[in-house]
Order: structure tokens, then sequence, then C-alpha cells
């Protein structure tokens, strides 16, 4: 029988975790042991890892876990009923905050009306739940906050290969219109960067001229498309290693490939 605080509702084993090679770390801070028994079996079955302590024990760990310890993809925190117990818990919390802004924290409370659900969120939480709840919605809500932190982390590693363009020991900062070679800084011509940053768009692709002057000097260049040629020679003089394969590779009747130096 679920404790009292819960509403009966049925148990939706879908899309589980299980089968993930290292599923999900939640650490679960609750003083009840009935109810945080049946958070954890909820979670277990569900196919996450969970770690659970009585408050006092775990809350002391958010400011004094040992760095080499396995950060938690999740924190769920049941709120003390009293007054002064929660007053401490939200200091705490705040503080923790303070050193920790990603790991995302739903907060399980008692009683809330508006004003303190958000007053509750301004503290630092990313969610707040409060009782009576059913299990499956709870079980939903962390779900949904790690699809959230999944979704940050992909746009973050996006926005870093979208902006640092890398082969080897080449490296191209798009924002900042620079290029290090083993960490020394190329001096390369406007012409140069852009022709090198469309190569690198697109490893292993055979370019043709009219591709590259299109992509690089504009559909409007009016030129000689061997052009490409002497700034391409120019890129195998500034980047190319001796003794090693040039990056940009002759492709015959057609134009240059970009070949990465392989990892």
């Amino acid at each position: 029988m679920w404790p009292p605080f819960f509403c009966l509702s049925p148990f939706i084993h879908a899309d589980s975790m299980a089968a993930t090679p290292q599923p999900a770390l939640i650490r679960l801070v609750a003083d009840d042991p009935i109810w945080r028994e049946q958070c954890h079996l909820a979670l277990v079955q569900e196919g996450f890892r969970v770690e659970q302590q009585p408050a006092p024990q775990q809350l002391k760990d958010l400011l004094n876990s040992s760095p080499a310890a396995e950060r938690p993809a999740l924190w769920v925190v049941n709120l003390p009923s009293e007054r002064h117990d929660l007053v401490a818990t939200l200091a705490l919390l705040q503080r923790w905050r303070r050193r920790d802004l990603l790991t995302p924290l739903l907060l399980l409370a008692d009683a809330a009306d508006e004003q303190e659900r958000a007053e509750l969120l301004e503290t630092g939480a990313d969610d707040v739940l409060v009782r009576p709840f059913g299990l499956r919605e709870f079980v939903a809500r962390c779900r949904a906050m790690l699809r959230r932190v999944r979704r940050m982390e992909q746009s973050a590693r996006s926005a870093q290969a979208g902006t640092v363009l890398e082969a080897g020991s080449l490296q191209l900062f798009r924002e900042q219109c620079r290029v290090c070679l083993s960490g020394r800084e190329v001096a390369l011509t406007p012409r140069e960067f852009r022709l090198l940053e469309c190569f690198m768009l697109q490893p292993g692709r055979a370019l043709s001229r009219d591709q590259l002057i299109e992509q690089v000097w504009g559909a409007d260049y009016c030129g000689n498309n061997k052009s490409v040629d002497v700034h391409v020679l120019w890129l195998r003089r500034k980047l190319d290693q001796p003794d090693q394969p040039s990056l940009f590779v002759t492709v015959r009747g057609i134009g240059y490939r970009f070949a990465p130096p392989p990892r």
C-alpha cells in the first residue's frame, strides 16, 4: 500500500533506461523511510540508479562531496515540514546552487501555494512537486528534467563544434577568424581563411573549382578559377607538415578534397 501522501496511480514502464550502459544516477534525500523506499523502488524499476539516505547526511554531502565522487544527474530533495529545518535546508540549497549551476534539482513539498512555489524556484530548484502526487507523475518529472539536461549538453556540444573546427593538430576558430597549428597561430589572409573553413566543413568531399569559387569567392566573382589553385598552394605551404601527406588532395579532373589526418 502506498503511503498516504501519494495518490494511487498506475505504474508505467515504457521508455525505461535500463538498457543504457550507465543509467542516470539520482540522489534521493528524504527523512521518511517508507516514502523514501517507495520513491527509490519507483525510480529503480524505471532503470535509474538511486542513492538514498536520510536528509541530514545527504544534505551535508551537497557541500562536502569529494571531487572524485560521481556527480548525480539529478537531486530529489524532500523539504522538511518544520519551519526551522526548512529555513536551514533552503539556505544550504542556495549555497549549493551557487557552486553547481548545472545539476537539476527537484524539490518535493508537503504544501506550497503559488507564491511559495515561486520562492522555491528562485532558491535554485528546477521544479517543485507538491503532495499529494502520483508515482507516475513523479517519475515523469524526473525523466523530463534529465531530458532537458541532455538537450542542453547536446546544444553546448553542437555550439562548440560549430565555432571551433578541428583536424588533427589544426584548429580553426570561426568566430575569432584564427587558425592554430600544433598550438601555434598561423597567419592567413581572409580568403585563405574562408577557403580553409570551406574545406574543413566538408572533410573528405571532392569539391570542384567552380564549387569553391561559388562558396568562397561568391557567385558574382568574374576572375579565373585558377585562383583556387593559387590559394590551395598557399594553404599547403602554411599548413602541411613535413613528411606528412598534404591536407589538400588534388582530385584529377574535379578539384580538391580536404583529407584530415587520422585521429
